[in-house]
């Protein structure tokens, strides 16, 4: 994928860490490939995380070395957030190379965040970059000035101060749900609660504004894995509501939820008109950051009526950071790189249609298999069948975009229960539509942030005539919908599964799911893949190759 033609050097991002590892690489203008560990290792990182180990990206660099061809004699630089020694010790202890001092770039973490969302946002004017965690290595948040291709600190909320991101992990655990995994969760039940006044009071108190930063904590021990003053005193103020009443029931705990997130969002909307009111110029905001995950967050600030454009970078949490790294290294070497929009953030590896083949045999033994035929895949949807797509290279964060998705048809009620009892999930959020361009207005309300839908980043309400006839894709409450508005550039084959069934149906969206069981991590592999196929998560395999079946 062409990044910058005017660099013709070799970069090398990578981190470790105890919830996100990755490495991505630069080759003559070209972004080659991003991959994060878990891919690799099938493991989600909140296991790392809750066992206290510090994972080192051996699986990723092997892969670079291996797969990719990749000499790491060859490559100029190398860039982190961790530092040299660090950085040294990663390459040396897992694949054996000696790193040298001149050859390395030390980059912030947040900075590497609002990177992300700066550089690939295309933005061209003067923009609001924003980056908010739970906590980097001096900052929970920092804010730019994206102008002239150049991003200028204005400030940030250091970490004796309170942290924005901490104060929703502390609710998804007091919900009873794992922080740095569940959030998402927490979103979801959300929009099934109501206000609960008392302790929307509280919680007010827990997180203060104070001009575009939070009140110093009294407790600023960063250590501290409970979360320190922000955890202590989120906890303090639900019992001090709560008293001694058994409150683990699910109305209440949706409106817990609703009461959390409304809070929240409160908070930090409150901070980005802070910071507009300080800069007033620019009209367009990108973001990055874990919390900007939450995607009902993200419409509300879509929603401010002085802002232009919202851009959410695609990989928003810390597995964006390899890739964050890598783009400041290179504005570093070559001043005059530049915003721009990537067609998509397909940057993981793809696999040969013998790769495929010998797959299936492995996996499956007996199938059945027959060549790729539109109208067939169009029936299998028009059918109600579950279907796995796998093409092509895998998708870089969170976000299944139609390269390693579940399909299926969005108009039918029962079939939320099917696909949630398939994947073994339990989710209370709708699944998330896919919608051609063409379509992505008339069904639901996209006025602004066309490029930043294309990403599965941001919830949009529902047009009021389509709401009973997507019940798979639209959330039964707010009517939302977490959109992903399709291209012809930004994925042909996927648009033209769109086309296909839209010339039957007169509207092109479907459910679009990551392709992988709960609790695991999105499929890369093909054996992967066949492997959901043998376990009837999804009925056919769709792939460039062919139509696999049992």
């Amino acid at each position: 994928m062409i990044l910058n033609p005017n660099y013709q050097g070799r970069i090398l991002g990578l981190i470790g860490g105890s919830h996100s590892c990755a490495v991505a690489y630069f080759e003559a203008g070209e972004l080659k490939v991003v991959i994060e560990e878990e891919r690799l290792i099938r493991e989600k990182p909140i296991k790392d995380f809750e066992r206290g180990f510090f994972r080192y990206p051996l699986h990723g660099l092997t892969e670079l070395i291996v797969r990719h061809n990749i000499d790491l004699g060859q490559v100029n630089y190398f860039t982190s957030f961790w530092d040299f020694e660090t950085t040294r010790h990663m390459l040396k202890s897992t694949v054996n190379f000696e790193l040298k001092q001149e050859h390395f770039i030390k980059v912030d973490h947040h900075e590497a965040h609002a990177a992300t969302a700066y550089f690939l946002s295309g933005y061209q004017e003067d923009s609001l970059v924003i980056a908010i965690d739970g906590s980097g290595e001096h900052h929970s948040a920092q804010y730019y000035i994206g102008a002239h291709g150049k991003m200028t600190y204005l400030d940030g909320i250091e970490l004796n101060r309170d942290s924005l991101g901490l104060f929703y992990a502390a609710i998804t655990e007091l919900l009873g749900f794992r922080r740095l995994k569940d959030e998402g969760k927490t979103v979801g039940m959300a929009g099934h609660g109501k206000l609960w006044p008392e302790l929307y009071e509280a919680w007010n108190q827990v997180i203060k504004i104070d001009g575009v930063k939070t009140e110093v904590s009294d407790f600023p021990d960063r250590n501290d894995l409970a979360g320190g003053n922000v955890f202590k005193k989120t906890y303090q103020k639900f019992f001090e509501v709560v008293g001694s009443k058994y409150w683990k029931y699910t109305p209440t705990l949706q409106n817990i939820a609703y009461t959390g997130q409304l809070v929240f969002e409160e908070k930090v909307i409150e901070l980005i008109n802070n910071l507009h009111e300080l800069y007033p110029y620019p009209k367009k905001v990108a973001l990055a950051g874990g919390i900007f995950a939450n995607v009902k967050l993200n419409q509300k600030i879509n929603e401010l009526e002085w802002v232009d454009e919202v851009f959410v970078a695609p990989p928003m949490g810390d597995d964006g950071l390899a890739l964050g790294a890598l783009l400041l290294a290179l504005k570093r070497l070559d001043p005059t790189f530049m915003p721009q929009r990537l067609p998509n953030v397909f940057l993981g590896n793809d696999y040969s249609e013998q790769e495929v083949d010998s797959a299936a045999v492995g996996v499956m033994g007996q199938y059945n298999k027959i060549p790729f035929n539109m109208d067939f895949i169009t029936s299998l949807l028009l059918n109600r069948k579950i279907v796995g797509l796998f093409q092509g290279k895998f998708e870089h964060g969170p976000r299944a975009l139609g390269n390693r998705t579940i399909m299926c048809d969005a108009t039918h009620p029962e079939t939320y229960d099917i696909i949630n009892g398939k994947l073994q999930r339990n989710d209370f959020m709708p699944f998330a539509p896919a919608v051609l361009d063409e379509d992505a207005n008339t069904l639901f309300e996209v006025n602004k942030s066309r490029y930043a839908a294309e990403f599965m980043t941001l919830c949009f309400n529902t047009r009021e005539e389509w709401r009973e006839k997507l019940p798979t894709v639209v959330h039964p409450v707010d009517k939302t919908a977490r959109i992903q508005i399709v291209t012809q550039d930004s994925n042909p084959l996927f648009y033209e599964i769109l086309k296909a069934y839209k010339q039957h149906t007169g509207f092109g969206c479907l459910v679009n799911t990551s392709f992988n069981v709960h609790n695991e991590p999105i499929v890369n592999r093909p054996e992967e893949a066949f492997a959901h196929l043998r376990d009837g998560i999804v009925d056919y395999l769709v792939t460039p190759y062919g139509i696999y079946s049992k």
